[in-house]
């Protein structure tokens, strides 16, 4: 109140609104930097695939959930049909998976599945409790940002790996593609792959000149990413994404030219780098004049991308668009179905031509050809093992067509049934390895959640009159299609960073993009919150308990391992009991306590240490070879003999076995 002014309503409502102003602020600043900073997170720690580092961070997430249902200030949106649906279904499939125990031969592999879809419900429901129309935008926002930092960290390893000294672990395999931060090429490129629609967005969208200047400057830098890993499914999951981003997208003609900017910058960096031998095809580090002219082209393409989408936002803002290009709401929808069109048409003349037979055929090939220029590769539709890999989850599927053969077991499967001498963990394919260790029921879980969420997006486009909210869901949409195709070809379900990007896209796709909810003050329903708010909490329970278990177990037993290098093998010991005792069902406890027996000279004790590990896990191979060696030592040679030869049923084409 200023002195000599009466007080109304209009001066005491003031410091309300600027409250109300600074809280939304705070409210749009934390979705934004939360979204920034998991993804950042888990792509700098190898992508989130280690159980351990994916599970602390499950674990952070529930923990949030659970306390801000307790406190109140969860949920902060209202959760509408299309929400409750997902969620419903995505549960339904990690208590299916949970099931899965019941006839599943690795307790540890079946929980181990269960602690990971445990992270992925908890990362949806905690976008469903807080995605509003406010956060929405810096929430994508966020994404985009953490996808370009670490993508453009990627880039820099290549150019200037000096900066990026080695840790000390050897990488799983040497190759001239970008593999830094996952060490997987493919998964780098298809982690870049679900930027691309939310930097389009941001480009086209954000309210600032500057901030879609920004974006759109990050967009070259993802594209050469994706480029330097040499991924076909990061291509494909590229192509989906920037296809579903054009078809879906209001008012999509302005953003053309967006496009464009991009494809006239990609092209530039890409004649630069095929220029480049060295950098292009050497699997050491590039001659540097090579890598450091290739950091000026970029820095120089980054900035011209940058001016070139600033002018283009200037000039939008300030020219009429003439009338030819002002498309109706009905005219767009025709587009988008003649797009549509256009694609199926392509596909019908294809298969019309013949083509697919003999790309199949292609597709089944092992490997593309060799050849000195490593992007020829994009050019072969050989499917890198590929085929292999899914004719055996279909034969494990069709083994058990209803149940599966356990949630975590197409390892194992593989192992017995394969003929390529290949040791693989997964079926790079989250839809066939679904269908072998679930069944068909986990399948149409699985499918009918994603399946659901691209469906209702694309239905809530169609219905919704409101440009803004279309255009988030729309960028949201096309990045959950992306991810779809990515894990159509690869195993990025097991890549942390990149279920967790889409999970928070999900949440963008099916939230109200409402207000937010204000908590009651009277009546009924005041009075029921915190019975409801218990209850809720209560049903986190469970979810923490399954991510609890398996990650205090493999600590556990890394620490006896660590223990064991250094030659403290008492503490070792102590170490993988504690483990067992936390994971009664679990082999990998029994096995350490088997080995450090052995070690220690307690041969009758490592003997019944790894038929204990055996009972657990009695299809994997590793375990009959040890407990075949400690049978030997033993002096048991008809044991010995009969445990190695139960090994070599398991794993045939093993090179021990001379396979």
């Amino acid at each position: 109140m200023i002195a000599g002014q009466p007080l109304t309503i209009e001066t005491a409502a003031a410091p309300r609104a600027i409250q109300s102003g600074v809280a939304e602020l705070a409210r749009q600043a934390t979705a934004w930097f939360v979204a920034a900073a998991l993804t950042i997170y888990l792509g700098l720690s190898g992508g989130g695939y280690d159980i351990v580092v994916r599970s602390e961070l499950g674990l952070v997430i529930w923990w949030l959930v659970l306390l801000g249902i307790l406190i109140g200030i969860l949920p902060r949106a209202r959760i509408e049909r299309p929400g409750w649906l997902a969620l419903g279904l995505l549960t339904a499939f990690l208590l299916w998976n949970w099931i899965g125990l019941s006839w599943s031969k690795s307790h540890e592999l079946t929980l181990a599945s269960v602690c990971q879809i445990s992270t992925y419900l908890g990362t949806l429901i905690l976008g469903l409790c807080t995605v509003t129309r406010q956060t929405a935008r810096p929430l994508l926002g966020g994404l985009a940002f953490g996808i370009t930092l670490v993508c453009g960290l990627a880039v820099l390893s290549k150019l200037e790996p000096s900066l990026f000294p080695a840790d000390g672990a050897a990488s799983f395999y040497a190759t001239p593609r970008l593999s830094y931060p996952f060490d997987y090429a493919d998964g780098v490129g298809e982690f870049a792959a679900l930027g691309i629609p939310l930097l389009l967005y941001a480009a086209t969208s954000c309210r600032t000149i500057a901030a879609r200047a920004l974006a759109a400057a990050g967009l070259p830098l993802v594209l050469l990413c994706l480029a330097l890993t040499v991924s076909r499914g990061g291509m494909l999951a590229a192509v989906i994404g920037v296809i579903a981003f054009v078809v879906l997208m209001p008012d999509r003609i302005p953003r053309l030219s967006t496009l464009a900017i991009t494809a006239l910058g990609i092209a530039v960096l890409m004649a630069a780098l095929l220029h480049r031998a060295g950098l292009r095809d050497a699997i050491s580090v590039a001659p540097a004049a090579e890598r450091h002219s290739m950091l000026e082209f970029l820095v120089v393409v980054l900035v011209a991308t940058a001016a070139a989408q600033a002018v283009v936002a200037l000039l939008g803002r300030r020219l009429q668009r003439p009338r030819w290009l002002q498309v109706s709401r009905k005219q767009g929808r025709g587009i988008s179905l003649g797009i549509c069109g256009a694609v199926a048409v392509v596909v019908v003349v294809v298969i019309a031509g013949g083509s697919v037979g003999q790309m199949w055929h292609d597709f089944k090939q092992l490997n593309p050809s060799s050849h000195s220029n490593q992007y020829f590769r994009l050019l072969s539709l050989a499917g890198s093992h590929r085929y292999q890999y899914w004719q055996v989850a279909f034969k494990a599927f069709e083994s058990a067509p209803l149940l599966g053969i356990g949630p975590g077991m197409f390892r194992f499967y593989w192992a017995q049934h394969q003929t390529i001498g290949e040791y693989v963990q997964n079926a790079h394919s989250l839809w066939f390895e679904t269908l072998a260790e679930t069944g068909l029921v986990g399948f149409l879980l699985v499918a009918g959640f994603f399946g659901s969420v691209v469906f209702g997006g694309i239905r809530r486009l169609l219905r919704d009159a409101d440009a803004e909210r279309r255009a988030l869901v729309a960028a949201a949409v096309a990045g959950v299609a992306a991810f779809c195709g990515a894990a159509g070809f690869d195993w990025v379900w097991q890549i942390g960073v990149v279920p967790i990007v889409a999970m928070l896209l999900v949440a963008v796709t099916v939230a109200g993009l409402r207000e937010p909810a204000l908590p009651a003050a009277s009546g009924p329903q005041a009075r029921s919150a915190p019975i409801r708010r218990l209850s809720l909490a209560a049903a986190c329970l469970p979810a923490i308990v399954v991510i609890v278990i398996p990650l205090a177990s493999t600590i556990a037993v890394r620490k006896s391992e660590a223990a064991a290098r250094t030659g403290h093998t008492t503490a070792a010991l102590a170490d993988a009991n504690i483990a067992a005792k936390i994971e009664p069902g679990a082999a990998s406890p029994r096995l350490q306590q088997a080995l450090l027996l052995e070690q220690m000279g307690y041969v009758a004790n490592a003997r019944t240490a790894i038929a204990a590990a055996l009972a657990r896990e009695p299809d994997n191979a590793q375990l009959w070879l040890v407990a075949s060696r400690i049978a030997t030592e033993d002096g048991a040679a008809r044991r010995a003999l009969a445990d190695y030869r139960r090994a070599k049923q398991l794993d045939p084409t093993n090179t021990i076995f001379g396979g």
